[in-house]
């Protein structure tokens, strides 16, 4: 069998964490390279990663979450935050990185700017929060693939 089938056939939903084992540095580059990686539409991120170190707020965080041991027992806490008030910033700040990492003048990809703002920024309130749900869905399905690849036990 295909090792990335093999990693996804080792997956499960881990319901109790050892609190004594650790994530490595290097894995959680690796995770958060992946999720940084991960496909989403027009290329737009409309997400942001949090990673709760902090146990009292970690604690907070159980008790929003139906009192699960997993947001307190594992040895990292990886929140995604789908961004549901996005503006033209989200398409400028995207275009901007494009043009410095690929080397492309930035007035060449206007034409896809102004395409992205005009299919997105005036999207009722609900139907961006659904949009940039489904995208951060998508970083999360990475990160848990990349986790099984590594076989680090994750949760959703």
């Amino acid at each position: 069998m295909n090792k990335y089938l093999e990693s996804l056939n080792w997956r499960y939903a881990t319901k109790k964490f050892d609190s004594q084992k650790q994530i490595s540095e290097e894995d959680l580059k690796t995770l958060l390279e992946a999720i940084r990686l991960s496909p989403s539409s027009y290329g737009l991120q409309p997400y942001h990663i949090f990673i709760i170190k902090d146990i009292e707020v970690r604690e907070k965080l159980k008790a929003a979450s139906w009192g699960q041991s997993q947001i307190t027992d594992a040895s990292h806490l990886i929140v995604f935050a789908n961004n549901t008030n996005f503006d033209t910033d989200l398409i400028d700040n995207y275009l901007t990185n494009v043009s410095d990492t690929r080397e492309i003048e930035l007035s060449n990809l206007q034409p896809y700017g102004d395409f992205m703002k005009s299919k997105l920024i005036d999207l009722p309130d609900n139907i961006k929060e659904t949009w940039s749900a489904r995208q951060t869905y998508l970083a999360l399905g990475n990160l848990l693939s990349a986790a099984a690849s590594l076989k680090i036990d994750a949760c959703p």
